[in-house]
Order: C-alpha cells, then sequence, then structure tokens
C-alpha cells in the first residue's frame, strides 16, 4: 500500500499547501475570497475541487486495505467525530498535513498551560487578576484598553 498513502497524502499536502499559501480570514466573506482568488487563483481552484469531496472517497481511490481505511476512518473520526466518508477532504488534509508541519508542539499542561502562561505573564508586567468578577466598564486610554471597572 506505499504507493497508495503516498497518492493520498500527496493530495493531503496539496490541500493543505494550498491552505497554508492563503491569508486565512473567513471563508464566508465573498469579497475577501474574490480578493484572495486573484492573489493565488491556482490555489482557490484546488480548495474548490476538494470542497464538495469527502476523506474516504479519496483514500479509497488508492488504497485497498481494509484495514488501513479503518485507519484513516478512525484517523478522521478523532478530529471529526464521524468517519473520512463523512469528513470533508480540506478538513481532514489540514489536521493529518499539520502535525508533519514543523512538528508537533503542545503546550506544556495541556491547552490549559497557555491561559496559565498568560495569566502569570499579565501579573508579571504589573496586572491584578480578579477571577469571577464582573466587567461593568473597560477603561481606555487614548484608544488603547489600561484595564476595566468593576461591578
Amino acid at each position: 500500500e506505499k504507493e497508495g498513502i503516498l497518492k493520498f497524502y500527496g493530495t493531503c499536502w496539496q490541500i493543505f499547501n494550498s491552505l497554508n499559501s492563503l491569508e486565512l480570514k473567513s471563508l464566508e466573506e465573498p469579497l475577501y475570497l474574490f480578493g484572495q482568488f486573484f492573489k493565488k487563483p491556482l490555489e482557490c481552484l484546488t480548495l474548490a475541487y476538494y470542497l464538495p469531496q469527502n476523506a474516504g472517497d479519496i483514500a479509497r481511490k488508492f488504497i485497498k486495505d481494509q484495514q488501513l481505511l479503518s485507519f484513516i476512518d478512525a484517523e478522521c473520526f478523532i478530529v471529526s467525530t464521524v468517519n473520512a466518508l463523512k469528513t470533508p477532504m480540506i478538513n481532514a488534509s489540514m489536521v493529518l498535513c499539520d502535525r508533519h508541519f514543523g512538528g508537533i508542539n503542545y503546550p506544556v499542561g495541556g491547552v490549559g498551560g497557555i491561559a496559565v502562561s498568560l495569566a502569570n505573564g499579565l501579573v508579571e508586567k504589573g496586572s491584578a487578576i480578579r477571577y469571577k468578577a464582573n466587567v461593568t466598564n473597560v477603561i481606555l486610554e487614548n484608544g488603547k484598553a489600561v484595564g476595566v471597572r468593576l461591578s
């Protein structure tokens, strides 16, 4: 199945690289998408081609081994809670390729570690953090938020 795996991942990388080349903001704003199309037409056409397709059908074009297809189903289920036949190919490509793009990085302490690090950084810079406090107003100075007023 080496050849089939390489072809399936080749398709995933084509989609991933198309996504990665665009400045992605909102895919629901027609004017934004129109502007992106003129900057990167090939990438946009690639995404448009794969938009209605699912990972299961693409995998089954290249891979015949049922155990391997079950593994791809499981991978898709982990990220989208449905099997590969119901996972959009663009979504599957983002997740499957992102693992290999620059390595996998997890925050120390899990995703909760991000919030803890941000809070600690704010305190180190002189902020006070009040949990479960009701904010009634954001205090602005020269158009920048500098604090909050609590109830």
